[in-house]
């Protein structure tokens, strides 16, 4: 905004400015000798770290909103629509290159009406946007450049745009809107149709095809990269949406192939530059085929996801490697992304001091600075530190083995040494000037960080882990979830001790999860019935049940009407609409517990008919659908956590392990008021008795002693022919112990083993049917 702009308008920013005064990175180069910005425009008004970024330059950028749509046509102008986040090193390149450019900024200003939007805040409107990019482009990312019309739709859009291009093309549209303006709202009108359908096509509920997950495990084994692990090629993703996939098929079949492509890319990422060997947690990719170079900026989700993948190969393969990195992880996230309140922050930047990577790069005299000579050589060897570097003339810390290989290299412990060694390293990188952090929480991200503490807690006993995550659930509840009307209303953000922005579906569906795992650890019932009462916000306000559809975003769109998506794609992250028919499947097996019981079976139906609504997705690009294809083998083949329901949560069962030469479990039992269990007995006719097996598909143990206890009460069981019997039951809590032995030694599976869990769940006026429950613990 000039001078010449609105005087009242320019006063209000220009006070917000000094209210606001040091609270945020003026990035621009245009500031007067007291710091103030020579320019100032409406992104001042906001929170968002990624528009404060750009409220002093010379555009003058209006957020998203309804306001920039009616000046737009009111001034019968085209709109520019850039969107980016706050720790994306492109958005940071086109910023400095051309949003604080003058030359560029007088042509928008002139001839175009500019929004600056926080994909973070919006995710539905970006894929919306990112989908056209995507059509005309054929390429998609971030910064990304949308001409639009004044309703929205768009008529062309890019990516990062280098100075001398991005002002041809503004000159270009601006003389298009002036002589082809037909042409333009034609080409707006054909792309709007094209997302469209893209988005929320037309599903015909149809049968699964048979086959689909291992049809989509053969397609990642031949696009593996064997070597390195991951998928062959650069960029390299980690793809946890596909490693969760394949996670699961070694939790449910003791597939070794699985395993061998999950292993391979867990390790190529924990040696590699994406991992950071000092501090810990990962970066979002590497720009090479390596591993070894990333874009440096972090992200929360990264640690949810990879958090959760490497705790897991932990708890199945007893590898010490994947265990030190899932604890690395969690850690980190309690240390440098943890709000003081609870909950966690989004994202850490990829620049430092002007420069992309700075913060975590090291040169060999800087680490014979912080260690003595002996550990500096240490640290150099084992983590490939040279004079020349690997990355614009210094290192990035990578590892060509586990650090557990290299104990055969020495005579001592060395793990636990080079631990110390990185914390000096730590402390010492502490005091360098620290990447910018978005400081917002947002829900989804949050609450999946959550999920993922409360298993590594379980997992690693450690109370710490699921602390944080309770903190975390309990802020989102009291912060971000209000009532109006007795309705409940979840907002996506929270930030400088304010929440805002209506919820997306991945909100709603990640903190129901959340929700029901912090449930299954604490026995606090209050969480799950929160996680139903939720379920049915969602299905009232997300959900077409004409259609069997999710939609991503709220019926009530900030801005104009865009088309409304019901795409259950992964990206970055689980789809939202996976992550939600999985919830629900978990309440199904919990809905006895619920004050609405009945719900079970309304869920349960709703997942069934989402799943043959997704039939026809799958069929045509099942890869790019793993999360809706974990779902579908949830359903099918059930639950594999060491806690689990039977009787839809009338008992609760939770098995743990301790090893030693061989494996002792521990399986507790623990039955509702009035619900019992039938105990084992020579008499099966009208009841099953409690039974503990090895599952047929493990490969490794046997059952080697089973101690039962005695039967602590009876039951009048009618057998149908007006005959009853008295048969054995347990209520209450029943603890029984088991034993295994391995008639295979060696194999990278060994920590954990397959079992069948057969019960029945009776009370005075019913017996359920049997069940079968499968464990891996």
């Amino acid at each position: 905004m000039s001078s010449d702009s609105n005087t009242a308008l320019e006063r209000q920013l220009r006070n917000v400015e000094a209210q606001k005064s040091g609270s945020y990175d003026k990035r621009t180069h245009h500031l007067n000798d007291d710091g103030t910005g020579i320019f100032i425009n409406r992104l001042v008004l906001e929170s968002s770290p990624y528009l404060l970024q750009h409220a002093h330059n010379p555009v003058n950028w209006f957020p998203w909103g309804a306001e920039a749509f009616k000046i737009a046509e009111a001034e019968k102008k085209p709109i520019f629509l850039s969107i980016g986040y706050s720790t994306c090193h492109w958005c940071h390149v086109m910023e400095v290159e051309s949003f604080d450019n003058v030359e560029v900024a007088k042509l928008l200003n002139q001839h175009f009406i500019s929004i600056k939007m926080d994909r973070e805040q919006f995710p539905d409107i970006d894929d919306f946007y990112m989908t056209g990019v995507q059509l005309m482009s054929g390429q998609g990312g971030w910064p990304m450049s949308n001409f639009l019309l004044p309703d929205g739709k768009p008529f062309f859009g890019a990516t990062y745009f280098p100075p001398p291009s991005f002002l041809q093309l503004l000159n270009q549209i601006a003389s298009a809107w002036t002589d082809k303006r037909d042409e333009l709202q034609s080409s707006a009108e054909s792309i709007h149709g094209a997302i469209a359908r893209i988005l929320n096509a037309e599903k015909q509920r149809q049968d699964i095809p048979p086959n689909l997950v291992e049809s989509v495990l053969e397609a990642l084994y031949q696009r593996e990269d064997r070597s390195l692990g991951g998928l062959a090629g650069a960029p390299k993703f980690p793809q946890e949406p596909l490693l969760m996939l394949m996670l699961d098929r070694v939790v449910q079949n003791r597939d070794a192939a699985a395993w061998g492509f999950l292993d391979r890319a867990l390790l190529g990422m924990g040696q590699g530059g994406i991992h950071d060997q000092v501090g810990g947690g990962f970066h979002r990719y590497s720009v090479d085929e390596e591993w070894l170079v990333p874009h440096f900026e972090k992200m929360l989700y990264n640690q949810s996801q990879l958090g959760l993948l490497y705790q897991e190969a932990f708890r199945i393969s007893g590898n010490k490697t994947h265990g030190r990195i899932a604890r690395r992880i969690l850690d980190y996230v309690l240390r440098d992304m943890q709000l003081e309140e609870g909950g966690f922050y989004s994202a850490t930047d990829a620049d430092s001091e002007g420069a992309e990577g700075t913060f975590f790069l090291w040169s060999p005299t800087q680490l014979k600075q912080e260690l003595t000579e002996e550990e500096a050589t240490l640290i150099g060897k084992v983590f490939k530190v040279t004079e020349f570097g690997n990355f614009e003339g210094s290192n990035i810390l990578n590892l060509d083995k586990s650090l557990e290989a290299y104990a055969e290299d020495y005579d001592r412990e060395i793990v636990a040494v080079i631990d110390q060694l990185l914390e000096k390293l730590y402390l010492a990188r502490e005091k360098r000037i620290h990447p910018i952090r978005d400081d917002k929480l947002i829900v989804a991200w949050c609450a999946a960080m959550a999920t993922t503490l409360v298993h590594g807690g379980t997992l690693f006993s450690d109370p710490r882990y699921v602390e944080a995550a309770t903190r975390a659930v309990d802020g989102i509840i009291e912060r971000n979830l209000s009532q109006d009307s007795g309705k409940y209303l979840l907002s996506r953000i929270y930030l400088d001790g304010a929440s805002s922005i209506p919820a997306q579906l991945e909100d709603y569906s990640n903190l129901i999860e959340a929700l029901i795992i912090l449930f299954d650890a604490s026995e606090e019932c209050s969480y799950l019935q929160l996680a139903s009462e939720l379920t049915e916000v969602v299905l009232a306000e997300y959900y077409d049940d004409d259609n069997a559809i999710f939609y991503l975003g709220p019926n009530e769109q900030i801005g104009p009407r865009l088309t409304r998506s019901s795409n259950a794609a992964d990206g970055a992250t689980h789809s939202a609409v996976g992550t939600m028919l999985r919830a629900m499947a978990l309440l199904v097996n919990r809905s006895a517990l619920l004050s609405d019981a009945a719900s079970g079976q309304k869920y349960e139906l709703i997942v069934n008919r989402s799943l043959t609504t997704q039939a026809g997705e799958l069929a045509e690009n099942a890869l790019s659908h793993s999360g809706i294809l974990r779902v579908l083998s949830l359903v099918e083949l059930g639950e594999r956590l060491p806690i689990q329901y039977a009787g839809q949560g009338r008992v609760r069962i939770a098995i743990s392990k301790q090893r030693v030469d061989s494996m002792q479990l521990r399986v507790s039992l623990k039955c509702a008021e009035g619900w019992h269990i039938a105990a084992p007995s020579s008499d099966q006719s009208a009841i099953s008795g409690l039974a503990l097996c090895v599952s047929p598909e493990e490969p490794i143990w046997d059952l080697a002693g089973l101690s039962f206890p005695e039967a602590d009460g009876t039951l009048q069981i009618n057998n149908g022919d007006d005959e009853s019997l008295t048969a054995p039951i347990y209520h209450g809590i029943t603890e029984f112990a088991a034993e295994l032995k391995a008639p295979i030694a060696g194999d990278t599976l060994s920590a954990s083993v397959s079992l069948e869990l057969k019960l029945q769940v009776c009370s005075e006026n019913e017996c359920l049917l049997p069940e079968i429950l499968t464990f891996l613990v």
